[in-house]
């Protein structure tokens, strides 16, 4: 009996010169292969969707670098609200943290890009073309031919597809499905720019997914690295049961001796990544859960237990009750709980369209009538608006006492208070009123401002108080 073996000294994608071995998963069914391709289904229909769902008028999710304005689920932000996507995108950060440090590398094996489009979009075309992993490497060994040709044209035809598909839907998160729209209509002659940014992003797209696929997870992407300092011993991974399944079967090891792995080997056939579980949690491992299946399947036509190799902890696998409140969970929380609060009270308390009054520093006021007992007098105000939405809005000024309306009247030089969307401006006003209205020469005014979208989707009614001054 030959039994198969890793090299030790280098990783399984890569050969003794440090050349890239390719790698053909085999195909692998079981109860974690059917909930991952609900997940992922799911998940791949979210992606394609979510632009063309709309909350309170916006598009549900758009990264708009180019323009600087942002919308996360129908709230709308503007560059000058970064300090708020730092909310965001901690809580995200956080988050992710969180779930590893409990749940392992979930996100690598049933939430990552990576994953979901390589294993259930890309490897299923390529199963559908070229055959299972036995054929799939016999035609990457043969010779060149019309019919090699015409397969591995056929499949890269599908994968150029299937990316600009994935393209498309990618790059309307970041212009908009109606801008996204116009680009598909008009020649790339019209807009070149955009043209190439699509044909960059595709080519990307289609070299990681279609071709550098697990040298990324194992590579590029840092995640890997940072679970040695998010997980320990308590957190869930696709772990092997080493004191059931050692001595494996082999040559050497008497039958009576022998544990429960048959050195079958399947395990690593079916792993992306090329990991031989057996050796315990690896970098390289992103919990897809294929080896499970794959072992599960073998130790039942063994008449024997599945869960050889399980979804656990090592404190488990040792006979101890794993701890999921933990001083990393406790204070992963605590900054993840603080975060959101922080969210949650921004985003209540903004004003999609703030407004400040101000004094003119120049003259505190001004009599326009001198030779009256009771003058006319004027103070000049500025207004500084600043509209955080999408829409042009409009601002009505106001005295909040109706009893004082008709004795203080407001003036806009400008005729109306319009703000553009996104737009900051700085508005002139002025306040007239008989001196006799003041106390002392002063008074406290409270000035009422109604703030609402030209299109009608809010209206908003603030006061803020001012303060008045005349002569004695």
């Amino acid at each position: 009996m030959k039994i198969q073996e890793l090299p030790q000294d280098r990783l399984a994608t890569t050969d003794e010169r440090g050349k890239r071995v390719q790698l053909y998963p085999a195909d692998v069914e079981g109860k974690y292969h059917a909930r991952r391709r609900v997940v992922h289904s799911l998940l791949v229909a979210l992606f394609l969707l979510l632009p063309w769902i709309k909350i309170n008028g916006y598009q549900s999710i758009l990264l708009d670098i180019a323009h600087r304005r942002f919308v996360i689920f129908g709230l709308a932000f503007w560059a000058h609200d970064a300090p708020m996507l730092v909310f965001v995108f901690g809580a995200v950060l956080i988050g992710i943290s969180l779930l590893t440090a409990v749940k392992g590398r979930l996100w690598c094996g049933w939430g990552c890009p990576e994953t979901v489009f390589v294993e259930f979009v890309y490897r299923q075309i390529e199963r559908w073309i070229e055959g299972n992993a036995v054929q799939r490497k016999r035609l990457d060994q043969s010779p060149f031919s019309l019919k090699k040709i015409a397969i591995k044209g056929a499949k890269w035809a599908a994968f150029l597809v299937v990316t600009l598909i994935i393209t498309h839907s990618f790059l309307a998160y970041f212009i908009g499905v109606e801008e996204l729209g116009h680009w598909v209509r008009h020649s790339p002659a019209e807009h070149p720019t955009a043209f190439s940014v699509m044909a960059f992003t595709t080519a990307v797209l289609l070299f990681s997914f279609g071709w550098f696929r697990e040298q990324f997870c194992i590579i590029m992407c840092p995640y890997g690295r940072f679970q040695s300092v998010l997980m320990d011993e308590h957190s869930l991974a696709v772990i092997y049961d080493e004191k059931r399944g050692e001595p494996r079967r082999g040559p050497d090891v008497p039958k009576a001796e022998q544990g429960d792995c048959i050195s079958c080997y399947r395990c690593v056939q079916v792993c992306p990544t090329g990991v031989d579980i057996r050796r315990g949690v690896q970098m390289e491992c992103v919990a897809c859960t294929a080896c499970i299946d794959a072992c599960d399947e073998v130790m039942l036509n063994q008449h024997k237990e599945p869960g050889l190799i399980s979804y656990t902890t090592l404190e488990d696998l040792s006979g101890r009750k794993p701890k999921t409140i933990r001083a990393r969970v406790l204070i992963l929380s605590v900054v993840l709980v603080g975060i959101l609060a922080g969210l949650t009270y921004v985003l209540v308390t903004r004003d999609p369209l703030k407004t400040t009054a101000f004094n003119a520093k120049n003259v505190p006021f001004t009599v326009l009538e001198q030779n009256k007992s009771d003058p006319l007098v004027a103070n000049q105000f500025f207004l500084v608006s600043s509209n955080y939405t999408f829409e042009d809005a409009s601002i009505e000024l106001r005295v909040a006492d109706p009893a004082l309306r008709d004795k203080i009247k407001l003036i806009i030089p400008t005729g109306q208070l319009k703000v553009k969307a996104g737009q900051e401006i700085k508005n002139p006003f002025l306040v007239e009123f008989h001196k006799s209205v003041l106390k002392q020469g002063r008074m406290r005014l409270q000035l009422e401002m109604v703030k609402k979208a030209d299109e009608g989707k809010w209206q908003r009614t603030v006061t803020q108080e001012i303060p008045l001054a005349g002569p004695y």
